[in-house]
């Protein structure tokens, strides 16, 4: 229980909880392990248990007919998946899927509700979280439209290096392993135009990417693609 305490407490959707509140959310939630490559649901499933990441990623994709998969984003510690299902009580929108051995706090919406009600400044964060979900989203889309590949991938990059980079001599190395396929499915555009992008930019000294692993080299280059309008 403390552990679960301690936990909760270092989480953003549930920071500011006094002592006994914190612990009544912890009597509600239950610890979950997954080993790299394990799903934690598959889209289509029933939704019902919300998530909060405690440590190391999720991924976010689907699977076409033909089985490619298209991913749609990755989620590090203190966000949340399987909201929409745990409100809506709806079929999961996309599979998830383990990136590393992850951790995770779950809360089932059977509990889920009456703990919003008593706790709304939870309620509000679930909220707001959900909105700046949204806001990504319409980001997206707008970049889609207006921006070039280069200027979107360049952004994509910019981002991860923010949220998941470590230092390393010469520059900044983005801690996930991303095919170009996945850095095309994460910025709408095709393998190709990825791979035309990275060569690019590895000749100008921005860049390297080497199994998978990308190294930001120089990152004023791709700071400046990305004033350009």
């Amino acid at each position: 229980m403390e552990d679960r305490k301690r936990v909760l407490s270092k989480l953003d959707l549930f920071a500011g909880l006094s002592d006994r509140e914190l612990s009544e959310v912890a009597l509600i939630t239950r610890r979950k392990s997954l080993h790299d490559g394990d799903l934690l649901f598959h889209k289509g499933d029933e939704g019902g248990d919300l998530y909060v990441i405690v440590s190391w990623r999720l991924k976010a994709f689907a699977t076409g007919p033909g089985g490619d998969e298209i991913l749609f984003r990755f989620m590090g510690p203190g966000e949340v998946t399987g909201d929409l299902g745990a409100f809506a009580e709806g079929k999961r929108t996309a599979s998830n899927m383990a990136v590393g051995d992850c951790e995770l706090l779950m809360i089932h919406r059977r509990e889920l509700v009456p703990l919003l009600r008593r706790m709304p400044d939870i309620a509000v964060r679930l909220v707001a979280a959900l909105a700046t979900r949204m806001i990504k989203l319409s980001e997206a889309l707008e970049d889609n439209n207006f921006r070039s590949v280069n200027q979107r991938l360049a952004k994509c990059l910019l981002l991860y290096a923010d949220r998941w980079g470590k230092p390393v001599p010469g520059g900044v190395e983005i801690d996930l392993r991303l095919s170009q396929s996945e850095l095309g499915d994460l910025v709408g555009a095709t393998r190709e135009s990825v791979n035309k992008a990275i060569r690019d930019w590895r000749n100008a000294g921005a860049l390297d990417m080497h199994e998978r692993t990308v190294t930001i080299r120089n990152r004023a280059v791709l700071e400046k693609l990305i004033e350009v309008e």
